[in-house]
């Protein structure tokens, strides 16, 4: 809302008073916000999740000014969580754990681990996107290359890791492979739109070659999501796609999930943004102008975006 209509008061205040609320829940010890309120003290759950969050202090500093005492404050929060996330739970090999517990007396890390996730050990696919998102957007608001490194890290990480036969993942990439595990069409449409994202990232930093590498990943990932999940208004369905997959565990999957169709539609505005897609007159179809570079592409992004804008149109 305050992106559409800066001046909106209302949107404003609730802004503001979550912000308030988010920082109650920062911990000066572990350096990072809390996720749950689950455990026993001195155990301080910290989710991947939360990357998504922390944009929120940037927002409200912004919307208070330098001179507000917590201008600063909310901004060093920001920044605090981002570095520890970045240290406890990104491995180095650029896969993350789902769940850090810290001890809130000490700030030591206690465990590394997951919730929603297949082991331990794993990496869940949403956790990953959710990483991807959030380090691109805390390079967007501090210009801090660090972030930017670790977003594509992540974001290389979870390209490398996709199943060959359509690229939506499965809900953890270590999931056995028998039976068929279910796929998290969330997860791809939060990676789309952080590789969309940082792709303009990469623009901004004069990597061109990246930026195109991270824009074509992106369209071929939405291209694979709407031909595996998209659902029609007489399909039945309450939501745009199906195959999320909310809480593998316990065994809610192949659902339809709030999350999933908010970043699919953000992706969808994004290529609009970035003059990848436009829509017509013709029925509301959207069309794509871009021309791949058949001669350094081994895939046709462009033309799988182009069809799969076709379709949803139609």
């Amino acid at each position: 809302m305050l992106g559409r209509n800066p001046a909106n008061a209302t949107a404003a205040n609730h802004t503001l008073a979550f912000a308030a609320y988010l920082a109650g829940r920062f911990n000066p010890i572990v350096g990072c916000t809390k996720s749950w309120d689950l455990g026993t003290p001195p155990e301080f759950q910290v989710i991947i999740d939360n990357m998504i969050n922390v944009e929120l202090f940037f927002i409200a500093a912004d919307l208070l000014g330098p001179s507000d005492p917590n201008y600063s404050r909310y901004r060093f929060m920001a920044t605090s969580h981002a570095d520890h996330t970045m240290v406890n739970h990104i491995r180095a090999d650029g896969s993350t754990y789902h769940v850090v517990t810290y001890n809130s007396d000490t700030g030591a890390v206690m465990k590394q681990g997951t919730a929603q996730g297949y082991s331990d050990s794993s990496t869940w696919s949403r956790g990953q996107a959710w990483g991807m998102y959030g380090f691109t957007s805390m390079y967007n608001r501090t210009g801090n290359a660090t972030y930017l490194d670790t977003a594509r890290r992540l974001s290389t990480w979870y390209i490398d890791h996709l199943p060959q036969d359509n690229l939506v993942p499965f809900w953890d990439f270590n999931a056995p492979s028998t039976p068929t595990p279910p796929r998290d069409t969330s997860s791809a449409t939060i990676a789309a739109s952080a590789m969309l994202f940082l792709s303009q990232m990469e623009t901004r930093a004069g990597n061109q070659t990246g930026s195109d590498m991270w824009r074509d990943h992106a369209i071929s990932l939405l291209y694979d999501t709407a031909a595996l999940g998209f659902k029609g208004q007489n399909a039945g369905w309450e939501s745009i796609l199906s195959n999320g997959t909310a809480n593998n565990p316990n065994f809610n999957n192949n659902t339809g999930l709030i999350y999933g169709d908010y970043y699919f539609i953000k992706a969808g505005n994004m290529l609009l943004e970035m003059g990848l897609a436009n829509c017509s007159s013709n029925n509301g179809a959207i069309t794509n102008p871009y021309t791949p570079d058949t001669t350094t592409k081994k895939d046709d992004s462009a033309g799988k975006s182009r069809r799969m804008a076709e379709e949803i149109g139609s």
